[in-house]
């Protein structure tokens, strides 16, 4: 087995929407995802976040809207017969262009949304092009600097999903000494098929952070069982997938026939949860692995000063 080496990864902040770091260079139209000054495709120090451009088009076109009409107030005044005419033309034209910036002002957060959106749908293709230009940016560094083409690569995985930036993500972690402060992910890194490089991953996971094993997550592992029994680690990949699903009385309930299957190789830890658990809960259906508990709690730890009272007590 190959050496992991240690690795710091920077924090990572997931934005609030996927969209929220893509750039768009305003000189050649190239989008990015990737940090940095310059567009990776011009060279140019003209980025602009999709939501800022956006809005500036927006901004942009209400200007135009709001210099014809001054325009044509102005040429009203230009024409008019005699003072009186001027008067109102001017007048008209001062009302109306404040009752345009108001109405604009109040329409702004919409039309703000709608030039976004019409910005995606037209750009889609180059948004693609652009994402896959980072992907063989990170590609590229990989020889260099695996680290760093693996924080380029999770930046990508916010906007280009699928199995193909995920799977190079998965092989990049492999090699990584993995530790419990480390800015792990789990969900976004599950795929379609059974990978056995991510069937270590999630046992990983569930050694060191099993608040992230969650209900996808579960529902991998219960659908590759076979496969991940038959690798060497395999037992203990799903003996630390049960005993982190003994986090949350709601797991414990859904999942009480996978766990069933590994209760008898959960540490003494993760025993005494689901003991606790099944205990507070004589009532909730779990379809026999209350029985297992019990049964393996007599033959096991009898005679364990925490288990052995609540033992003699059933």
């Amino acid at each position: 087995m190959a050496k992991k080496k240690p690795a710091v990864l920077r924090p990572f902040r997931r934005p609030l929407h996927s969209f929220d770091r893509l750039r768009v260079c305003t000189r050649c139209g190239t989008y990015t995802a990737l940090p940095g000054d310059r567009c990776g495709h011009c060279g140019r120090s003209a980025l602009a976040l999709v939501e800022a451009r956006a809005a500036a088009l927006v901004g942009r076109r209400m200007m135009y809207t709001r210099l014809l009409v001054a325009l044509l107030a102005l040429a009203a005044a230009y024409f008019a017969a005699d003072t009186l005419q001027l008067s109102l033309s001017l007048a008209a034209g001062v009302i109306l262009l404040l009752a345009l910036s108001a109405a604009q002002r109040r329409a702004r957060p919409a039309e703000n949304v709608r030039r976004l959106d019409e910005l995606f749908r037209r750009n889609i293709d180059r948004i693609r092009e652009g994402l896959e230009l980072n992907r063989q940016e990170a590609v590229s560094v990989l020889r260099e600097n695996d680290t760093l083409a693996y924080e380029k690569l999770r930046e990508i995985a916010v906007l280009l999903r699928g199995d193909r930036v995920a799977r190079q993500r998965i092989a990049l972690l492999h090699g990584f000494r993995l530790r419990k402060d480390m800015d792990l992910e789990m969900e976004s890194l599950l795929l379609k098929d059974f990978e056995p490089l991510l069937a270590e991953y999630i046992g990983e996971v569930a050694r060191l952070r099993r608040e992230l094993i969650k209900d996808r997550t579960f529902r991998y592992v219960i659908r590759y069982e076979a496969q991940i029994a038959e690798m060497k680690e395999g037992a203990a990949i799903l003996a630390l997938v049960a005993g982190a699903a003994v986090r949350l009385k709601r797991y414990a309930l859904l999942y009480s026939g996978f766990i069933g299957r590994y209760v008898h190789l959960l540490p003494r830890d993760r025993f005494l949860r689901l003991h606790q658990l099944i205990s507070s809960n004589p009532h909730e259906a779990w379809n026999g692995l209350d029985a297992k508990v019990m049964h393996i709690a007599d033959a096991k730890y009898r005679w364990d000063p925490e288990l052995g009272s609540s033992i003699s007590d059933t």
